[in-house]
């Protein structure tokens, strides 16, 4: 077992066992830096708490970010290129750090249910296309079978449409193809938030990592379980906004430009190695022993923004 940290974070923020023969479906004959995020993009905020399940949508995500939010808990950032779903959701507020994350994506459409103020005004000076839910209801619905605040749907289609289309992302940094050389035996990752936990468990019939969330299958409406091809472990600095909730909690940020470890987990191996980043606009580069780690082209990819010390656990 190898145990990249041990510790949980407070929420004041101060500061894989056997490997797989299992093949992977063909990768592309040579990499490339954009594999699913081939199409327009559309970027969704999306509620992950118990409350919000199952999710609508999100198994057509090429890209999933898991961040810290208030309280210890996790929200989920879903960006679809390489085909939309009818509906996604549950929708919820925007924060600060979808700025940071969406920045080398371009002007990509972004769907969210409102922000604070203070948000909203980072929100405005980002290069994404903000869709609130709150400035207008257009490209969204409520949910009657489900409770508010976790009741708000977009409808992908109609939200593009809202933002006058999107563009296909730049290069947010993640090269696609061939297995990168070298590697460790990995069939799982768990990470733990001071109120959530995730993990990722190999499963070779369906070559994927299947989810599951605060210990239980994360399912879709069918009953079927999310699943990542490629998992990523980020470790970033991680602080607390001027921006506070309604009981006064400070809202985590995490800092996505500089450089960190990083873990890569794929076809049940694991890679140890760093990420970097030179600027907001700059892609996102994984590295380990100079090579570049590569993600697989099936997608999806999950990654994990973990602060340094946060419990996270590599078997």
């Amino acid at each position: 077992m190898t145990v990249v940290a041990a510790v949980v974070v407070a929420v004041s923020l101060t500061g894989l066992a056997g490997c797989s023969d299992e093949k992977e479906a063909a990768p592309a004959a040579s990499p490339t830096p954009t594999g699913p995020l081939s199409g327009p993009a559309l970027a969704v905020k999306i509620d992950n708490t118990a409350k919000s399940h199952p999710h609508v949508g999100m198994a057509e995500a090429d890209v999933v970010y898991v961040q810290p939010v208030e309280g210890g808990l996790t929200r989920l950032l879903a960006v679809f290129s390489s085909g939309l779903p009818k509906e996604v959701g549950p929708v919820r507020s925007a924060r600060e750090s979808d700025v940071a994350i969406l920045a080398n994506y371009g002007p990509i459409a972004f769907a969210y249910s409102g922000a604070s103020s203070y948000t909203s005004t980072l929100l405005e000076k980002g290069e994404q296309v903000n869709l609130s839910y709150a400035a207008s209801s257009q490209g969204f619905r409520r949910e009657k079978s489900r409770p508010a605040p976790y009741n708000v749907i977009g409808d992908p289609s109609a939200l593009l449409e809202r933002a006058k289309g999107s563009v296909r992302p730049e290069d947010p940094g993640f090269e696609f193809g061939p297995k990168t050389a070298g590697g460790a035996p990995a069939t799982s990752v768990a990470v733990r938030w001071p109120a959530a936990r995730l993990s990722f468990a190999w499963d070779a019939k369906r070559a994927e990592y299947l989810l599951s969330t605060d210990g239980k299958p994360d399912v879709d409406a069918q009953g079927t379980q999310h699943g990542a091809a490629t998992v990523v472990v980020q470790v970033v600095t991680t602080r607390a906004s001027r921006n506070r909730d309604v009981t006064g909690a400070a809202t985590p940020v995490v800092e996505l430009t500089g450089e960190g470890k990083a873990t890569v987990l794929r076809a049940g191996t694991a890679w140890e190695g760093t990420w970097a980043r030179g600027s907001a606009t700059s892609p996102t580069a994984f590295t380990a022993g100079g090579e570049t780690l590569r993600m697989d082209p099936r997608g999806p990819v999950w990654v994990l923004l973990v602060a340094p010390g946060q419990s996270v656990t590599v078997r």
